[in-house]
């Protein structure tokens, strides 16, 4: 009796670790230290492809991961626990997606590939998609040179207003950044790729899509991961 509950138990436990590490996902392609990347080589992934200027497409590509010397946790020179991530093809993919049903291959449309870093209070971007005018404001209050309390980012899309990332303080080398703007699930209206971060050592890949948004909303996030610097 006690083995039978003892295997249940290994089972279970092995399912709940494996739903896990299959679960939906958003990478880039870097070195991450070995506890925040749970994926294996040879599995394929969506990438968002650049294909001209300002242009992209999703395609899947087949992801890589070699293990490398982690220069921040790894003490002997022959030591490796840091995984690098490529893949099998020649063009750097901006962002890897895994298990987000509302993507397809194909070409997407683009607004604006965005990476301007740590805006501060009062940027405004002006994004398009299928003719419609986004806007992205950042708000908040200047304590002095190094912080800003109250700090959010808006989208307002046809007069909805929806606030996608907001905290009570952070240091100006902490701001988020807009990665890339478009319609990346094809319903003809703005999807978001951000980096919420809320510190400096912190990179933190989000993605909001307009089909899984609530009533009253304009997008939702869907899947976000975080890595750490030094």
């Amino acid at each position: 009796m006690y083995k039978s509950g003892s295997i249940l138990a290994s089972t279970l436990l092995g399912s709940l670790i494996a739903s896990a590490a299959w679960a939906a996902d958003i990478i880039e392609v870097t070195v991450y230290h070995g506890e925040e990347l749970h994926t294996k080589s040879g599995l394929t992934w969506m990438g968002l492809f650049p294909t001209k200027v300002g242009q992209f497409e999703l395609r899947p590509t087949r992801v890589n991961v070699t293990m490398v010397h982690d220069e921040i946790n790894d003490e002997p020179v022959n030591q490796k626990t840091g995984k690098k991530v490529t893949t099998s093809d020649k063009v750097e993919p901006l962002v890897l997606v895994k298990d987000v049903p509302a993507l397809k291959a194909g070409k997407v449309i683009t607004s604006t590939t965005y990476q301007k870093e740590r805006p501060d209070i009062g940027a405004k971007l002006k994004l398009n998609v299928g003719g419609k005018e986004s806007t992205l404001t950042v708000g908040g209050v200047k304590k002095d040179k190094e912080y800003r309390s109250q700090y959010k980012v808006v989208l307002e899309t046809g007069g909805v207003k929806q606030t996608v990332y907001e905290r009570k303080e952070v240091a100006d080398s902490s701001f988020p950044s807009l990665l890339w703007a478009g319609d990346l699930d094809g319903d003809g209206k703005l999807d978001l790729i951000m980096d919420t971060t809320d510190n400096y050592n912190v990179r933190n890949v989000t993605l909001f899509l307009s089909t899984k948004a609530k009533p009253g909303k304009l997008v939702e996030k869907v899947v976000s991961h975080e890595s750490t610097g030094c």
